[in-house]
């Protein structure tokens, strides 16, 4: 069963963010990164701040409509920048969305943060697992595993001018960095780490084969 608070934030936003996502990305062609992609974190984000709510870590009300609003803006950014360095672009575009919300200002400004920061991989050992940040990091994470996943590394490594025989290398590395943060992460789902891993794997596998 979804969350009440979860429900209370897709009927409140979902089909806004849907439309306002859809329409930063009608004149890029990101197929691994456009709407799509930012309903599927949303999706992650939605599954992992059920568990955190169920298991009373998260209590505050308003988390799953700040998570929403960051899943759906997270990598808006990346139709000014494709770079890693998005963020930045990601945050102003979420910030013109938040001028006609709301939300209190310490909740707009946490999903700035969360939005801007998302895509530095360059982890702690563990983030605090109930921090919007984590979740919406962690829900980014996800969709870079699995089978499918393969080609939205070629898209986007091929966007951001690497050579093709150095993306395998570079594609494990980035895998096996996100996986290991989300291990770290939320160790206290060990059915979710252990799921994720398999999918993880899959990417790595495929690349591994390359790298031969």
């Amino acid at each position: 069963m979804v969350h009440p608070n979860i429900s209370v934030a897709e009927r409140k936003h979902r089909s806004l963010l849907e439309q306002e996502c859809r329409g930063i990305f009608s004149n890029t062609a990101m197929p691994s990164h456009d709407h799509r992609h930012h309903e599927r974190v949303w999706e992650n984000a939605a599954m992992l701040l059920g568990r955190l709510y169920d298991s009373g870590m998260v209590t505050d009300p308003l988390m799953a409509e700040k998570a929403i609003i960051a899943s759906y803006f997270h990598d808006t950014g990346l139709t000014v920048n494709p770079g890693p360095d998005h963020g930045t672009q990601s945050r102003h575009l979420c910030s013109l969305f938040l001028e006609k919300s709301n939300l209190p200002e310490d909740d707009k400004r946490e999903i700035l943060e969360a939005v801007e920061k998302h895509d530095d991989k360059d982890y702690p050992s563990m983030s605090d697992p109930v921090s919007l940040a984590a979740i919406i990091s962690v829900a980014d994470d996800m969709d870079a595993f699995g089978s499918d996943a393969i080609e939205r590394y070629n898209e986007i490594y091929s966007m951001r001018g690497i050579d093709n025989a150095s993306i395998p290398e570079k594609v494990i590395f980035n895998v096996e960095s996100r996986m290991r943060h989300l291990e770290a992460t939320y160790a206290i789902f060990p059915d979710l780490t252990e799921q994720q891993r398999r999918r993880a794997e899959t990417v790595i596998s495929h690349f591994r084969k390359l790298l031969k």
